[in-house]
């Protein structure tokens, strides 16, 4: 099977608005079978079927429609051509239409608060190749993907594409197509591939200042941690940040103790535990991740955590400011 990402050098089928949609759909009716199984006869990965061509991202590779139509006809090729098909494009035409200038300039940022955050956010949930930045989640965190698609628009200029998985509706994925973003993110600390094994670390300027410090660790809050029950009978709460990367826990230990906490820790784990800084924690660093508001508004009011539905609930109506922090 061709690999995923791979470009296929051919002639390309510019439909009509919506019809590339439709021509998918019906052939996929008339094969009967699942995506991933279409996918497969025709040397594509599921991605590219579903993501690139069935949502219209991309334009359909003309012996990609050929085959296709040929195996599943539901009509004609050569009506699919005349009245389906606004331009029929030549090779490289892309390539051709862009020159040397095919690589989109974005914004560079300087050293802040927002770039911070997303730095954090990135090496909790993030992954970054060599075309760009994928961030894998929770469903249930769209707010919090909307509100870190805000801090690449206001820190690069650049458009971020949100989506369900196609295969589990309970994951939520952001990707960003830009090779000066990954340029950029290696400038700061962050790998390409595995972050874990290559060793992705936060860079030396975000410990520099309270504020980026604060920053970074609200991103690593929303992504690799929460707020857990220590011992109901008692009514405590603390706060946990996961990672299994040596260098990125004690980053955050780092980050922690800059802030003025006592965190303990373990091998893939940093907590802050005392109760006081719980409530510092929000005060000082805070959240935009409904998910972890919800619970500790829930916890501060009732002395409780929300049960799941009722979490759901609360985080699907939350109207409040991101990110959330406590007034003092």
């Amino acid at each position: 099977m061709r690999k995923r990402g791979c470009y296929i050098v051919d002639k390309r089928l510019k439909f009509k608005g919506g019809l590339q949609r439709e021509f998918i759909k019906r052939v996929k009716e008339k094969s009967g079978l699942s995506w991933s199984r279409l996918a497969k006869i025709f040397e594509l990965s599921e991605h590219t079927l579903k993501w690139d061509l069935y949502t219209e991202k991309n334009t359909m590779p003309y012996r990609v429609a050929k085959e296709l139509i040929k195996k599943y006809p539901f009509e004609k090729l050569e009506k699919i051509k005349k009245e389906w098909v606004k331009e029929i494009l030549e090779e490289h035409w892309g390539q051709k239409k862009a020159g040397a200038s095919f690589t989109k300039k974005i914004k560079v940022p300087s050293k802040c608060e927002d770039f911070a955050e997303l730095l954090g956010i990135i090496l909790g949930d993030g992954h970054v190749n060599s075309k760009g930045l994928r961030i894998v989640g929770n469903s249930l965190e769209r707010l919090h993907y909307q509100h870190t698609a805000k801090l690449i628009k206001n820190l690069f200029g650049l458009k971020s594409n949100i989506y369900i998985s196609y295969t589990n509706p309970n994951v939520i994925i952001l990707n960003v197509y830009s090779k000066e973003l990954v340029n950029i993110l290696e400038k700061n600390g962050l790998k390409l591939g595995n972050k874990i094994s290559q060793g992705s670390s936060f860079p030396k300027w975000v410990f520099e200042d309270k504020d980026f410090v604060f920053a970074a660790l609200r991103g690593l809050l929303d992504t690799d941690g929460g707020i857990y029950f220590k011992q109901k009978k008692y009514h405590r709460a603390f706060i946990e940040l996961q990672t299994h990367s040596k260098f990125i826990r004690k980053d955050i230990y780092r980050l922690l103790k800059s802030a003025g906490f006592s965190p303990s820790q373990s091998s893939f784990n940093v907590r802050v535990q005392n109760q006081a800084e719980v409530n510092k924690f929000f005060s000082l660093i805070g959240s935009s991740n409904p998910k972890n508001i919800v619970r500790y508004k829930e916890f501060i009011t009732n002395k409780n955590l929300p049960l799941k539905e009722k979490l759901r609930t609360q985080i699907s109506n939350y109207g409040g400011k991101l990110p959330f922090k406590v007034q003092s």
